[in-house]
């Protein structure tokens, strides 16, 4: 028998937790299971939420912490998690019936894989789904050498997807230097460790509109995932070269994309010489490139 731990970092989703812990309980399939739940120093009262509607819930453990955003709070779940696969659910998502039962069946199906992932839809009101839903068999893509994808954009949110323990354990999970946005970070990071495969059907439900959402901050979101990619080659000075001048290009047309459109930059400035030196593909010190041109955003964070 197979076994799964349930993660789900909490910050101020009171009004989410029952129907999320809902479609946790009525996970379907002959798998152990494990639910570990993170207060990130939630200032509702997520916490007295957790305590009643996880009754329902076997094997149920709720850690409550201070604030330090949902990438610390994500590998204190790994650093606690027991069971051959995790299973990442945010707060304000929820998962159908057979999510899990049907990403780990994909991903025993192959062993080449570090994680499988499905698609998500989204809803204007969670508590309306059928969680009962069946998910109709469709076909499943091998995703070989992920990293070039996973550099170019988020590919899924935590909610999407279920991963072998040992490769969060290996990858050492999300990157805690960028508090939030984590699933980006530690995407990349999975992503040096194997192929992932895809589930082309929608396993996982959001609400289409989500009061505190972090990425309702375009311009942090724009230098979260920036900053992540420039760390990932920072801290991996052995990817292949081609993976690194891909970044760079990247991060450079990002940066000069957004110099022009909020800093109201000309040809004459420094983000358009990055863009350049991405564009051609210079190889000229490429992680130093990336932070130069990653400080286009800092006057524009909130």
């Amino acid at each position: 028998m197979s076994s799964v731990s349930f993660v789900i970092p909490v910050y101020n989703k009171s009004s989410f937790l029952q129907i999320i812990i809902k479609s946790l309980f009525k996970q379907s399939g002959k798998f152990s299971k494990e639910f570990i739940f993170v207060d990130d120093g939630s200032t509702d009262n997520s916490f007295e939420v957790l305590k009643k509607e996880t009754k329902i819930l076997k094997n149920c453990r709720i850690i409550k912490q201070q604030n330090h955003g949902s990438a610390h709070a994500t590998n204190v779940g790994i650093k606690f998690a027991k069971m051959k696969y995790i299973k990442f659910l945010d707060a304000d998502d929820i998962i159908l019936s057979q999510s899990t039962q049907f990403l780990m069946e994909t991903l025993e199906q192959n062993s080449d894989c570090v994680l499988a992932y499905g698609l998500q839809r989204k809803v204007a009101d969670l508590f309306s789904v059928d969680l009962d839903e069946k998910i109709k068999k469709k076909e499943i893509k091998i995703i070989k050498k992920p990293i070039k994808l996973a550099m170019r954009n988020s590919m899924f949110n935590p909610s999407q997807f279920l991963v072998r323990r040992k490769a969060c354990l290996d990858s050492g999970g999300s990157d805690e230097r960028i508090k939030f946005s984590q699933e980006y970070s530690m995407t990349l990071r999975l992503a040096r460790l194997g192929n992932f495969v895809k589930l082309d059907y929608p396993i996982a439900i959001l609400p289409r509109i989500s009061p505190g959402q972090i990425s309702e901050k375009k311009n942090n979101q724009i230098f979260r995932v920036s900053k992540a990619l420039e760390f990932f080659l920072e801290d991996n000075p052995d990817l292949e070269l081609k993976y690194k001048l891909y970044a760079q290009r990247r991060l450079t047309a990002r940066s000069w994309r957004f110099a022009r459109r909020v800093a109201k930059a000309n040809f004459f400035s420094s983000w358009f010489v990055y863009y350049l030196i991405g564009l051609l593909g210079l190889n000229l010190n490429i992680v130093n490139v990336c932070k130069k041109s990653n400080k286009v955003y800092e006057k524009f964070l909130d």
